[in-house]
């Protein structure tokens, strides 16, 4: 969990307080803290996404310059699979009149070859494009856990509430748990900030982040294993306060037509989607 304000202030929790409405504070608590953390994990999963694009766009920038032979050649070198009749063709109807003169056309020609470059580019995928990919992935799945936890951890602070305002018993193994809840909570306001050592939260630190130490972060994990109060998430993702970007539909048909790489490769092309 970075510093921020949210983190300054994340709320005091009452020590004194009964079980039930101890419990309730940290799964609050838990909430601000997760929400906080993944905006931020939305934040670098799109700077690893914008640098993903550029890569890609300086690739075929380098590779595809202008249409001279000398560039023709180094793509033949560079990407063989790619440079076919077509593409010779394309050379050839739009390379410099005398050397000098750019013939009609060849930018909006230039710019098309680019978009099916980067199509080539991004199928095939190099060194770079993989580590990035991997790192894309292991950040959205770093994301979308965090979420799952989440809108499980409000699920749960709706059934306390309900179980408070109904006055129903609360059931047995449910009363185990919120005890457990109270005590962490407890354990969290005698100690302080710095990080949890419960093992979700070592789990956490070792597979995402590391060297946190503020006020937010005790609470980060504070619900890990929610999950055992068998909690409905229906209610709570029907209304997101956390999304994700949605995707957008590409036209069917002849992959070749510019208009339908640009769509296809869209996460990809950076200037050229």
């Amino acid at each position: 969990m970075r510093e921020s304000n949210q983190d300054k202030a994340m709320a005091a929790v009452d020590a004194t307080l009964p079980d039930v409405q101890l419990a309730l504070q940290g799964l609050q608590n838990a909430v601000q803290a997760m929400q906080a953390e993944i905006a931020s994990q939305a934040s670098s999963l799109e700077q690893l996404q914008a640098h993903r694009r550029q890569v890609l766009e300086n690739q075929v920038a380098r590779l595809l310059p202008d249409f001279s032979g000398a560039t023709l050649d180094a793509l033949v070198q560079a990407c063989p699979g790619f440079v076919d009749d077509m593409v010779r063709g394309i050379f050839s109807d739009n390379r410099k009149i005398l050397g000098l003169f750019t013939r009609p056309g060849a930018a909006t020609a230039l710019t098309t070859l680019r978009i099916r470059l980067a199509f080539f580019l991004d199928t095939r995928k190099g060194a770079d494009l993989r580590s990035l990919d991997e790192q894309i992935t292991l950040a959205s799945e770093a994301k979308q856990r965090l979420e799952k936890l989440y809108y499980e951890t409000r699920a749960g602070i709706q059934t306390l509430e309900k179980y408070q305002a109904s006055g129903q018993p609360i059931p047995l193994e449910l009363q185990v748990y919120i005890c457990q809840l109270a005590e962490r909570a407890r354990q969290i306001s005698t100690r302080g900030a710095g990080p949890q050592t419960e093992n979700a939260s070592q789990e956490y630190d070792n597979n995402y982040h590391a060297g946190y130490d503020n006020n937010a972060y005790p609470w980060l994990y504070f619900s890990h294993d929610i999950g055992q109060m068998g909690v409905d998430t229906s209610d709570v993702a029907a209304s997101k306060t956390v999304t994700a970007p949605t995707s957008v539909a590409c036209p069917p048909g002849n992959t070749d037509t510019a208009a339908s790489l640009a769509c296809r490769t869209d996460d990809s092309l950076g200037a050229y989607s």
